[in-house]
């Protein structure tokens, strides 16, 4: 009993044809046998040769029959030339082991500390060397910068870190009261704040913010090719998209860690006047105690480095990125948690070396 469904081929297979005739005979193989009719086919060019064979080896993946009927003389000569290259299947077995992993991922790190130094080495550079330069390309941006990644950042980072001041003094006055400790909460609370949790928290807020931005607009440019041509015109990518940013977050966060700071002091002084009965007067006279000019000036270095951590790390990601618009979402999701871990570890070898 014949089985098969005859499908008739146009005179010539255009790649406007292309796809309806294959979700066609697609959906006939699902269900049987397929019979290709070329009476009317009186070429084959890339296109048809392309059809056909995939029409080949879906028949052979699905377990059925495709034949033939009608083609020319020269046309069926043509076929029976015509290969199909089949990728072969992954071999398991050349899995890497787990030594083999660890070291893959160790040089992958080495790579990007290498890429993090020889940025930082030539921002670094380019911010000191081009006072002197007189013939150095002129590229304003950094005041843009600064306002794009530090001026509309002060809303989130202000209220983020006054709500977490406020329940962290909340939480802390109980206990205190218990032991009759109220009286520390201002000075503890302020050294908590400039040592700790002003620079740290507005670090992570603007690596989420500022760090991902840039990351998404570098990588952006990269995979448009966008980057190719700033250096076939002559113009150094480091200097003109780099330096800009890297300069204004190494003065926006220190800026930001330090009044996202006072507006902790100042959650801690609403607290310790409703729940310690602290008047705003002896809070600020017990504040002076816990804050020094020396942890300040501590706290602007952490969060100097903080900002550069933030803005190498985008930077890197960006232009490293491969790929199309999925890698720039990745790029950019690999920026966060990058920058996140690294501010982290950098504090923590702060606390061995200031405290």
């Amino acid at each position: 009993m014949d089985n098969f469904t005859t499908v008739s081929l146009p005179r010539d297979i255009s790649p406007k044809d292309l796809a309806t005739l294959q979700k066609r005979c697609h959906r006939i193989l699902r269900h049987g046998d397929l019979r290709l009719d070329g009476s009317a086919v009186e070429s084959l060019d890339f296109f048809g040769e392309t059809f056909l064979a995939d029409i080949a080896t879906a028949a052979e993946n699905l377990n059925r029959r495709c034949v033939l009927k009608g083609f020319a003389a020269p046309i069926r000569e043509k076929l029976s030339k015509l290969t199909v290259n089949i990728v072969p299947p992954k071999d398991d077995s050349q899995k890497m082991s787990f030594i083999e992993k660890l070291g893959e991922r160790g040089f992958y790190i080495l790579d990007g500390f290498k890429n993090f130094a020889y940025l930082l080495s030539e921002c670094i550079y380019w911010t000191f060397s081009r006072v002197f330069d007189k013939n150095h390309i002129p590229f304003h941006g950094t005041s843009l910068q600064l306002f794009r990644l530090g001026s509309n950042a002060c809303g989130i980072v202000f209220l983020l870190v006054f709500l977490i001041a406020f329940s962290l003094a909340f939480q802390s006055s109980f206990m205190l009261n218990a032991v009759g400790g109220g009286s520390y909460l201002a000075g503890g609370l302020g050294f908590l704040m400039f040592a700790e949790i002003g620079p740290l928290l507005s670090s992570i807020i603007l690596a989420g913010r500022s760090g991902s931005s840039i990351t998404a607009e570098i990588a952006s440019m990269t995979v448009a090719e966008e980057i190719k041509a700033l250096r076939t015109m002559g113009i150094p990518p480091i200097q003109f998209l780099v330096l800009p940013r890297f300069k204004a977050l190494s003065v926006a966060v220190p800026i930001l860690s330090f009044c996202s700071s006072i507006f902790g002091c100042l959650a801690g002084m609403i607290v310790a006047d409703l729940v310690c009965e602290i008047s705003p007067y002896n809070y600020i006279l017990s504040l002076k105690d816990g804050i020094t000019v020396t942890l300040i000036l501590k706290s602007m270095v952490k969060s100097l480095v903080f900002g550069w951590i933030i803005a190498l790390v985008a930077a890197q990601k960006g232009l490293n990125v491969r790929g199309g618009a999925d890698a720039v979402g990745k790029a950019t999701t690999s920026c966060v948690v990058t920058s996140i871990s690294g501010i982290i570890i950098a504090d923590a070898i702060f606390s061995f070396i200031f405290y």
